[in-house]
C-alpha cells in the first residue's frame, strides 16, 4: 500500500438545498450519505412531478440555502432559504413553498429526504398515481464532490485567463488545494485509490465529475460564461472534479492534509 499526501482541504460547501447555492463551513461531519445536511431539500415541479435543477432552471442560483448558527431562527427544519431581496423563509414553514413558486414562476414543493419506509397509505396512493415515491437522496451521482484548485488554475490557463473558474461554479463539497501543482486535470491521478482526511473519513469508488450547464450560470458576482463548459469539453470530454462514496465516517476541518492511499504496484 502507498500512502501521499496530495493536499489540503482548502474549502468545505455544504448545500441543504439541491441547485440552490449553498454555506461555507470550516468543519463537516462525514456520513454514509455525505456530508451531515447536504441535499436535504430540493424542489419538485408540480406540473410534471420532477426533481428541478440549476441546469435548466438558472434561476435557482438566485437563492441560497444555509443551516442558521441561531437554532431558534427557524423551528424544526432549520434550513433557511434567502431570496434576492434578502427576505428570508425557512424550508419548513407552510409558505415557504409558495413563495419559492412566486419567484420562479412555475409551481414547485419544498421536499425533504425520506429515508424511513412508507406507509401503507402512502404505497396506494403511489400506486393509484396521486402521489410521487419520496425520494432517498437527491444527488446526481453519488454522495461526495471534490474538485482540486490545480484543476480550476489548469483550465484558467487553457482560457489564458479570460474566464473566472470559481470553484462555487463546480459546487463540489470538498475543495482541495493542490498548492503549485496545476499542469493537468489533477484529480485523473487519484481514481485508482482512496482519500483520507482527518482522524477516520475516507472516501473511495471515485470516479470522473460530468459537468452540465450549471457551471456556466451567473451566481452572486459571477457572470454568465459558456466558455467554463466549452473549456471542460474541449480538453477532458466536460469532465472536471470527482465524485465519491463514503468509505469510513468521521469529521474534517479545513487546512487538515489529504492522503492518497494506493496499492502498490510492481513485480517482486
Amino acid at each position: 500500500m502507498q500512502r501521499r499526501q496530495i493536499g489540503i482541504v482548502g474549502a468545505l460547501w455544504r448545500y441543504p438545498v439541491k441547485s440552490m447555492r449553498g454555506e461555507s463551513i470550516s468543519t463537516a461531519a462525514v456520513t454514509p450519505h455525505g456530508f451531515a445536511g447536504d441535499r436535504i431539500w430540493a424542489l419538485r415541479e408540480t406540473a410534471y412531478g420532477g426533481i428541478v435543477s440549476a441546469r435548466t432552471w438558472p434561476g435557482m442560483l438566485q437563492l441560497r440555502a444555509s443551516w442558521p448558527s441561531d437554532a431558534l431562527a427557524c423551528a424544526g427544519a432549520r434550513v433557511r432559504i434567502e431570496l434576492p431581496d434578502g427576505s428570508s423563509t425557512c424550508a419548513d414553514e407552510p409558505a415557504a413553498s409558495r413563495i419559492l413558486s412566486d419567484f420562479l414562476q412555475r409551481e414547485v414543493r419544498l421536499e425533504r429526504v425520506r429515508r424511513e419506509p412508507i406507509t401503507p397509505a402512502e404505497r396506494e396512493a403511489i400506486m393509484r398515481g396521486d402521489a410521487m415515491p419520496p425520494a432517498r437522496d437527491y444527488f446526481d451521482e453519488d454522495v461526495m464532490s471534490l474538485i482540486a484548485t490545480g484543476t480550476l488554475a489548469h483550465m484558467r490557463a487553457l482560457t489564458d485567463g479570460a474566464s473566472d473558474f470559481d470553484p462555487r461554479r463546480f459546487r463540489a463539497n470538498i475543495i482541495v488545494d493542490t498548492g503549485a501543482a496545476a499542469d493537468s486535470f489533477i484529480e485523473d491521478r487519484w481514481l485508482d485509490g482512496a482519500l483520507e482526511i482527518g482522524p477516520s473519513a475516507r472516501i473511495a469508488g471515485m470516479r470522473p465529475a460530468l459537468r452540465c450547464a450549471i457551471t456556466t450560470h451567473a451566481q452572486d458576482e459571477l457572470r454568465h460564461d459558456a466558455a467554463i463548459l466549452r473549456t471542460a469539453w474541449r480538453f477532458h470530454q466536460a469532465y472536471a472534479g470527482i465524485f465519491g462514496a463514503v468509505a469510513a465516517e468521521g469529521m474534517i476541518r479545513v487546512g487538515e492534509p489529504i492522503y492518497l492511499t494506493e496499492m502498490a504496484t510492481g513485480v517482486d
